[in-house]
């Protein structure tokens, strides 16, 4: 896993006519860096597709739920990805709240809804539920901060954080088109590494002109 600071010799160079602009030395260009490549991380949270697992949560009963991660309620989830019952069978999603068997979730502020314990025929199981869950990329504050980002994505990321940067100065509205253009095709890489990461069968993973063609269509 790459640093910020690892990042930031790229940033800096994509940037290098419009970076003084936003700090005149190195500490004040950091500081607004890391917020602009926490801005980035945040709205790339499905393309970075950090999976988490909360803790045990015991449910007997139907009702609204709260997950916890570590003993803390869980703040930065992006999207649920699945619930499993204490057999570590998938609990179905609901088709509707009124639905009566699974879990549901309104919208990203509201707290997840199991049903379906007290029903008398095929109810859910009372015991410890687990939900895995897509979590928001933790923010970078230092040039040592981890970046929760695929590895082979990185340079996508670069252009994305400089597309945000010019896109918010005055006078380069047409280099945050041409970055955002360029970070599009880069992140497709990142994409591709989440999914190679799930591994294969036990074959092995092997290569194909699909993957070829990926990495030569990167301008």
């Amino acid at each position: 896993m790459v640093t910020t600071g690892d990042l930031l010799p790229t940033i800096k160079k994509l940037t290098a006519s419009f970076v003084e602009e936003i700090g005149s030395n190195d500490t004040d260009q950091n500081f607004y860096l890391f917020q602009y490549i926490n801005h980035a991380l945040r709205k790339l949270a499905s393309v970075a597709y950090n999976q988490k697992d909360s803790d045990l949560l015991a449910i007997s009963g139907d009702g609204y739920v709260t997950f916890k991660k570590s003993g803390q309620d869980i703040t930065n989830m992006y999207a649920p990805l699945r619930i499993l019952d204490p057999n570590w069978r998938d609990v179905q999603k609901r088709v509707s709240f009124a639905d009566t068997r699974g879990w549901w979730r309104e919208s990203y502020n509201t707290q997840i809804h199991i049903k379906g314990i007290a029903l008398t025929a095929n109810p859910l199981p009372s015991g410890n539920y687990t939900l895995q869950y897509i979590a928001y990329p933790a923010a970078v504050s230092s040039e040592s901060s981890l970046v929760e980002f695929p590895d082979a994505g990185t340079m996508g990321l670069c252009y994305y954080c400089s597309a945000l940067i010019v896109e918010s100065l005055d006078n380069a509205k047409d280099l945050a088109a041409h970055y955002y253009s360029l970070a599009d095709s880069h992140l497709e890489v990142a994409t591709q590494a989440n999914i190679e990461g799930r591994g294969t069968s036990s074959g092995g993973y092997v290569p194909s002109l699909v993957n070829a063609q990926l990495y030569r269509n990167q301008k």
